[in-house]
């Protein structure tokens, strides 16, 4: 038996490494869809990004999933609104950066390709942030670059 994924929206959604585990239909993934989605796995569905990541992102990225969902057999209320690989990468380093961390413990070449590390470079290039954070979202680009 599979987690129900809440009710989700554009401006609520699923993200961190959830998305990264639903099918998409270009390859790219981590694949621990069990792990990450069977019923007796206790661990929450990582997070879901609020309107906060979409004032700071934007809208890109931010996609309709309930189809790949369906197909895999993940129940949903609802249409799934849903990170898109890269997007889930950036909200995941923009959530650390906002903690005051800095993302070391995200690993892109785990999960994508290099032409979608090229989009999450993009969206967090574009982050409306102050200055600080902003600072060390380019440095952390310019390492993983």
């Amino acid at each position: 038996m599979m987690k129900r994924i809440p009710r989700t929206s554009t401006q609520n959604y699923l993200s961190g490494r959830a998305p990264l585990n639903i099918p998409f239909p270009d390859g790219t993934g981590d694949w621990h869809m069990l792990g990450t989605f069977d019923a007796r796995n206790s661990k929450p569905l990582q997070f879901f990004a609020d309107a906060s990541f979409v004032h700071i992102l934007g809208h890109a990225g931010i996609e309709d999933r309930s189809s790949d969902a369906t197909r895999a057999g993940f129940a949903h209320e609802g249409p799934l609104w849903c990170a898109s690989h890269p997007r889930a990468v950036a909200d995941m380093v923009l959530r650390s950066f906002l903690r005051g961390g800095a993302a070391t413990h995200v690993r892109m070449d785990d999960w994508m390709a290099e032409e979608q590390n090229r989009i999450v470079f993009a969206i967090l290039g574009n982050a409306n942030i102050g200055d600080e954070i902003k600072a060390g979202l380019e440095k952390w680009i310019k390492n993983k670059a």
